[in-house]
């Protein structure tokens, strides 16, 4: 087999983005994954009921976002993800109500301003504690406010910092359409991948990066090395300290992980006998209790499959992984007895994902902390020799730290390989490859 002239750690989204987009430029790359499958935090479970359900990312956030080609080019179908608010309940510290009944109440109103508030931005960076309490939210106020700020990202309302939130697209993550992929979200990695060379089973953990050339190896002595990389693996694997790198990375790249907070996410998927929650139901918000969100798979869909997802974020995902898994799975029976008092609920399956306890994740995705502004675009940037950056935690746009920002970053990196390679062959060899 021939030396590669690109390694790319990692065969997540971004990963195999970007060694497709190299091969097409008449490169020859090869992927190096920890796993034994490709994907990443995106993976879908086919053997949990009649139809896929997504234990990792689940998400198409908006129609801008740029992995629509790949959708359609692979010849998947999708269904929105967007609920009326007729369809949600929600809980904010005094029971569970349908949505629009909850917001009647004069002590909620307050916080309907909350959003555009945040679109204007303020001169200061702060954190989310700081901007609700200097805005003066009280009670249910409160409550719908911090909902804003800690039911998506992994972290408290202290260590959320508000031009991250905005920064990161979360405003329009919160407020734009969703849309899922009924064939599964692996469908999407796979066609990208199709006929990319893989190395499976290779957990890298050292890197040596110059001007010249990459040189990788893994924790059995294997080494694989190439004029150049990209790294995409996720930020709480190199802020765990997993990999060594030689030299030691620039200030810029270490303040950059230090500014972002990789958080739990945790997921407990459960297939009941029958549904026991009323049929226009789309989904369960809670401000109180052990789980932020709770939705319905299938709402919606072909699938008849009485399906649900319990979600939560930072410390109640913590909490909960704490826990032995037979324990966390009675909290959250015992969560879901205190929404829907009246009828029986039989569990009949359930699987428990916490991507904290992974150790090729490290945890879910990342925030910004307050004054951590810019952190994204210093880790992406092309300043550490022949070695090159991509991943979702790299992601400006169109939305940090999602399959679409990923896709986005592999493209950036390719590109910035490309610019590379093209300034140091000599002009024959330019134009050969080119096809000229």
């Amino acid at each position: 087999m021939p030396k590669p002239d690109v390694l790319v750690i990692g065969a997540g989204m971004a990963g195999v983005t970007a060694a497709r987009a190299l091969v097409r430029e008449g490169l020859r790359v090869c992927v190096l994954e920890a796993r034994q499958r490709i994907g990443g935090r995106i993976h879908t479970l086919r053997d949990f009921c009649d139809a896929p359900v997504e234990a990792g990312a689940e998400l198409i956030h908006g129609r801008r976002a740029q992995t629509w080609p790949e959708v359609r080019a692979a010849g998947l179908t999708v269904r929105s993800n967007s609920y009326a608010a007729s369809a949600m309940m929600i809980d904010i510290g005094h029971g569970t109500h349908w949505l629009p009944r909850a917001l009647l109440h004069p002590e909620a109103w307050q916080s309907l301003t909350i959003l555009q508030r945040l679109a204007r931005r303020e001169s200061r960076d702060m954190s989310a504690r700081e901007f609700i309490e200097r805005r003066g939210y009280r009670g249910r106020a409160r409550s719908l406010a911090e909902m804003v700020f800690i039911t998506h990202l992994p972290g408290s309302t202290h260590e959320i910092g508000i031009h991250g939130f905005i920064d990161d697209g979360v405003f329009e993550l919160e407020t734009g359409l969703d849309y899922r992929v009924n064939e599964g979200y692996d469908r999407i990695v796979e066609h990208i991948a199709r006929d990319l060379e893989i190395e499976y089973g290779f957990v890298a953990e050292r890197i040596e990066w110059s001007p010249d050339g990459v040189g990788i190896r893994d924790g059995d002595g294997r080494e694989r090395v190439a004029r150049a990389a990209i790294l995409t693996l996720p930020a709480g694997v190199l802020q765990s300290g997993a990999i060594r790198f030689k030299p030691e990375l620039p200030e810029s790249k270490r303040e950059a992980l230090r500014a972002m907070v990789t958080g739990p996410v945790l997921k407990l998927i459960m297939r009941f006998d029958e549904p026991f929650w009323p049929r226009r139901l789309a989904a369960v918000c809670s401000g109180a209790g052990p789980v932020a969100l709770y939705w319905n798979v299938f709402y919606k869909a072909r699938s008849e499959a009485p399906v649900l997802t319990a979600y939560c974020t930072g410390e109640r995902a913590a909490t909960l992984a704490r826990m032995g898994e037979d324990e966390a799975v009675a909290r959250v029976i015992g969560d879901l007895r205190r929404h829907f008092p009246k009828p029986k609920l039989r569990l009949a399956d359930w699987r428990l994902i916490d991507w904290s306890a992974d150790p090729l994740a490290c945890g879910g995705y990342t925030f910004l902390r307050p004054g951590a502004a810019g952190a994204r675009a210093r880790l992406a940037a092309a300043d550490t020799g022949a070695l090159f950056w991509a991943g979702s935690e790299t992601a400006t746009q169109p939305i940090a730290a999602t399959v679409a920002g990923a896709y986005v970053t592999g493209l950036r990196a390719a590109s910035e390989v490309v610019a590379a390679a093209e300034a140091t062959l000599p002009r024959e060899q330019t134009s050969r490859r080119s096809g000229s």
